[in-house]
């Protein structure tokens, strides 16, 4: 069983989490938010037990082996790093980082201190995205592409109502 960590308290964390759970494999023990009571109020349904609104206080736990990190795109590197260097795994929601410089440093880091660092992009398990494979594996040469896949959102009876 690992024990999971997260930064980050919205919807997208708690679909993460559940789903986590449900492997079987992983418990929710810590939450790193901004604001402590916000960090308490999502842990508390998972019964988790650590709660932070300082980032290194939160990497330090020894209990916490897995950081999911659902945080404002432009802290995923830091906070990546921070939690790397005190041993811990992560996973990172898309886009991972901001340029291909804090992906080399990250990777350095993540190997330095033999730590597995991961991008949460279901799309490569998602039908479509095998078709595509499958199709690309056909073609002799390939002088370059753009692919757009679109789904009906949640949202977009709301965009329409205005």
């Amino acid at each position: 069983m690992l024990n999971l960590g997260i930064i980050g308290t919205n919807w997208i964390t708690n679909q993460f989490v559940d789903a986590a759970i449900a492997t079987g494999e992983y418990q929710l023990v810590g939450v790193y938010s901004r604001k402590l009571e916000q960090a308490e109020k999502f842990g508390a349904p998972y019964q988790a037990t650590i709660f932070e609104n300082d980032l290194e206080k939160f990497a330090q736990h020894p209990e916490i082996d897995v950081v999911y990190i659902a945080s404002p795109n432009s802290l995923h590197f830091q906070q990546a790093v921070t939690l790397m260097e005190a041993k811990k795994h992560v996973i990172i929601e898309k886009p991972v980082f901001s340029n291909p410089s804090e992906w080399e440093l990250a990777v350095e880091v993540a190997e330095r201190n033999n730590v597995l660092m991961l991008e949460a992009a279901r799309h490569i398990h998602e039908e479509n995205f095998a078709i595509v494979k499958d199709e690309i594996s056909k073609l002799e040469t390939i002088a370059g592409a753009t692919f757009t896949y679109m789904k009906y959102s949640s949202r977009y009876d709301q965009v329409l109502a205005g």
